[in-house]
């Protein structure tokens, strides 16, 4: 069961460890990203921060569909960098009902929602076709931090 569907592109770090992973108890953090899962330090650094008993996996995106689109009783919190990756999980039947955004950082062309999201065009609209299919969208950092509608802050 998916719990929390987070982007975050720093993928996991400490804070998914030692805040997310235990507010929501999650069984299993799923990262979905093509390029990490190619890289042999990411997944040693992504276990380091995700501490037993939850479990990691780093998958592809084709991978993340097949396995996502399962059942399973764990509680599950997914983690990926961009808007368009939810989009695309959703796209293929993937159970994402709400989306947290805690870290898309400036680059030339983002502009500042909060202190910690930045977003350009292409972000905006994508996440207007997340409106669109329904999907709920926050802007929060740490799981206790207040929450803010992204949808009224773009």
């Amino acid at each position: 069961m998916i719990v929390i569907t987070r982007i975050d592109e720093r993928l996991v770090h400490g804070q998914i460890g030692a805040s997310w992973a235990i507010v929501y108890n999650i069984d299993r953090v799923v990262v979905v990203d093509d390029e990490a899962a190619n890289s042999e330090i990411e997944k040693i650094t992504f276990e380091l921060a995700i501490a037993l008993p939850r479990r990691l996996s780093l998958l592809k995106m084709d991978d993340a569909v097949k396995f996502l689109n399962e059942k399973t009783s764990e509680r599950l919190l997914i983690v990926t960098k961009s808007p368009h990756a939810v989009l695309n999980l959703i796209r293929n039947g993937v159970d994402i009902r709400s989306v947290n955004v805690g870290g898309m950082y400036f680059l030339p062309g983002r502009k500042r929602i909060t202190r910690a999201v930045y977003l350009n065009d292409d972000d905006k609209s994508v996440f207007l076709e997340l409106k669109k299919a329904g999907i709920e969208a926050e802007i929060r950092c740490a799981p206790h931090d207040r929450s803010i509608d992204l949808y009224r802050s773009i």
